[in-house]
């Protein structure tokens, strides 16, 4: 980072968190990258949308459009911008990596594959919980609309792949119980990226930023951005 210091440069991480939220409190990874000296906005497109009422097949595609006017406005903030998308937040990554050519993109246990259906229903329904639903045939309802809309959003996101050309980083736990750590190899063979790494982390599950190996997580995503940035530097003949 003392490069970029030296040539007053600000480079920005857009991290997308899952559903659950996330970005609160001093051991998150926005505020680790903070305390290395990037530019941080921790953006949670579920949470930003209080009044949704749980039966709409366009819900992740609406999160998307959420994600890409905030990314707008930081990129006006930046001289650089990495996306890092955990979760269903790596596949929204995913598509605006592609769409505004970025400097480089992180996914974090993108779900590609499901591994277990009934633990992914029970990860919906906890997030139609969380906005109040009480009656149980409109849970169902609720979380059918919400598998139909998360299937086109991945579906998109696969399609994707092939034009996305930034310097990649894929993470995956090998504990994931609800998505098959598969996809991460996936997303690595179908990208058209030339500077590309994925790393595995064995002892953790879905929800790696909360897990054992967290903290191992938040040094491997700054090993990469401080690499991929000093590459972009010395392409553009400043050091």
């Amino acid at each position: 980072m003392a490069l970029f210091a030296k040539n007053r440069k600000c480079i920005g991480c857009f991290i997308i968190h899952e559903t659950n939220g996330g970005c609160d409190g001093d051991d998150t990874l926005a505020s680790y990258m903070e305390k290395q000296g990037y530019v941080t906005y921790c953006c949670t497109p579920a949470m930003s949308f209080d009044s949704w009422n749980g039966v709409n097949p366009n819900i992740y595609i609406e999160w998307l459009d959420y994600a890409e006017k905030k990314l707008v406005e930081f990129m006006k903030t930046c001289y650089t911008v990495v996306i890092i998308g955990y979760s269903i937040g790596g596949l929204i990554g995913i598509h605006l990596a592609e769409k505004y050519g970025v400097d480089a993109l992180i996914t974090i246990n993108a779900p590609i594959f499901i591994s277990d259906f009934r633990r992914f229903v029970d990860m919906l329904r906890c997030e139609l919980g969380e906005k109040g639903h009480s009656k149980a045939n409109r849970m169902v309802i609720s979380t059918l609309y919400n598998l139909f809309s998360f299937n086109k959003l991945v579906n998109q996101a696969k399609r994707k792949l092939s034009k996305l050309y930034c310097p990649l980083l894929v993470i995956q736990s090998k504990r994931d119980k609800i998505f098959n750590w598969s996809g991460a190899y996936y997303i690595f063979d179908n990208v058209s990226s030339r500077k590309k790494e994925i790393q595995f982390f064995p002892k953790s599950g879905h929800y790696i930023l909360n897990d054992s190996e967290k903290q191992l997580v938040f040094i491997r995503v700054h090993q990469f951005v401080e690499k991929a940035m000093e590459s972009k530097l010395l392409v553009e003949g400043y050091i």
